[in-house]
């Protein structure tokens, strides 16, 4: 099993028993925070009602909700502002993608069958003394630090739908390589509007989340879904469905170092050479059989094939290598990552052959969300990035 890498060579109250022989007592427990839980410790004196029968008996009897009240009240008073923030982002793949049409607006309309998976970056958000820039550092070479990333242009939509003027300090961790066809940016964009919300009480619903992002790329309203989605339009409309096929089922990602531009992809796309089957089918299908190479289908292998011929290769290989080990190979989105299901680990080709001595390797499996909550970093993920603090060789 591997791991991704980068080939190289190189609180409840009791009285005193003794309080009232006769007393009972009904307990207080907490409902809340540490936070709130040490403001209950702390607090000795009960409230209680003292209830007097003709024989003299006194029963005792606490009024918990003047008590939860009271201490609601000083939870909100004295608890500081949300100041840090780390968050998961996972990327994507596209099980299949069917290109329907071309637009008038010069966008294709899609059919495709989204999933999150395991494999993602880390973002950490602090909120900046400045009313006026954010600051984004990250791990990596070749990452743009201005309002050409998508975590940027994410923060600015956010001020600028809401009015808020809070700017942040962000460190961006990276594990998904780019051009890859796995979403990592358009995951980060998400990832940001979630985390502006948080900072912000909430202002906006994840519904106006969704809306909002798609004003900075066709992909991000995906990752406000539940980690799986039937997707539509040029990526944007969005429908939840439940999952098709069971979340541990192992990946392996495979990229080389050449990267696939997107509009040179769709650019060499000839629409009359796209596969003809019924997307809802396809859907269906993998619902009730699972995945399969034969419902595995991607328009956008022709083009990316053109452009990198080394990436057929590596494809056709990874098919005549594997004897049964994946159930299915592709490229995902518009490459240049391929995708093997069915097991984590890799043909031994890549290990062994020179011209894969630099490819991008990672296991993983689906992941979702639950509703109002971001996605987790699973705990056994480890990734890598350009940099050496996450590179490992493999001899």
């Amino acid at each position: 099993m591997i791991s991704s890498q980068f080939l190289g060579h190189n609180p409840i109250f009791h009285p005193c028993s003794n309080f009232l022989e006769n007393s009972r007592l009904r307990s207080l427990s907490s409902h809340g925070s540490s936070y709130f839980n040490s403001k209950l410790r702390n607090k000795r004196t009960p409230f209680v009602k003292l209830i007097v029968s003709a024989r003299k008996q006194v029963e005792i009897v606490y009024d918990p909700d003047e008590r939860i009240n009271k201490l609601a009240d000083e939870v909100d008073n004295e608890a500081p502002p949300l100041s840090r923030l780390s968050l998961f982002s996972p990327c994507k793949i596209n099980v299949f993608l069917r290109i329907t049409n071309k637009r008038e607006d010069g966008f294709h309309d899609l059919a495709s069958l989204f999933h999150v998976i395991s494999l993602g970056d880390v973002i950490k958000f602090s909120l900046s003394p400045s009313k006026s820039t954010d600051r984004l550092s990250t791990n990596v070479s070749g990452v743009p630090l201005d309002d050409r990333n998508l975590i940027i242009k994410a923060l600015n939509l956010y001020r600028k739908k809401t009015g808020s003027n809070n700017f942040f300090w962000i460190h961006l961790d990276k594990k998904v390589p780019t051009g890859a066809g796995l979403g990592g940016g358009s995951s980060n964009a998400a990832t940001a509007l979630w985390a502006a919300n948080q900072f912000n009480g909430s202002l906006a619903t994840e519904k106006e989340l969704q809306e909002w992002s798609s004003e900075i790329g066709s992909d991000v309203p995906f990752f406000f879904s539940q980690g799986v989605a039937y997707c539509t339009g040029r990526g944007e409309v969005v429908q939840n469905i439940p999952p098709p096929v069971p979340l541990d089922i192992p990946m392996v990602l495979i990229k080389p170092q050449e990267a696939c531009s997107t509009a040179e992809v769709y650019k060499c796309l000839q629409l009359d050479q796209t596969n003809n089957v019924d997307p809802l089918r396809l859907l269906e299908r993998i619902s009730v059989n699972g995945i399969s190479q034969d419902v595995c289908i991607n328009d956008l292998e022709p083009p990316a094939f053109q452009i990198l011929p080394s990436l057929k290769r590596l494809k056709q290989r990874v098919l005549a290598a594997s004897r049964g080990q994946y159930d299915a190979v592709f490229m995902s989105g518009s490459g240049s990552t391929i995708v093997g299901i069915g097991s984590p680990d890799p043909p031994q080709f890549v290990y062994d052959d020179n011209e894969y001595k630099d490819v991008f390797l990672s296991e993983a499996n689906f992941l979702t969300r639950e509703e109002n909550h971001w996605y987790r970093e699973p705990a056994s993920r480890s990734a890598c990035g350009p940099s050496s603090d996450f590179s490992q060789s493999i001899p």
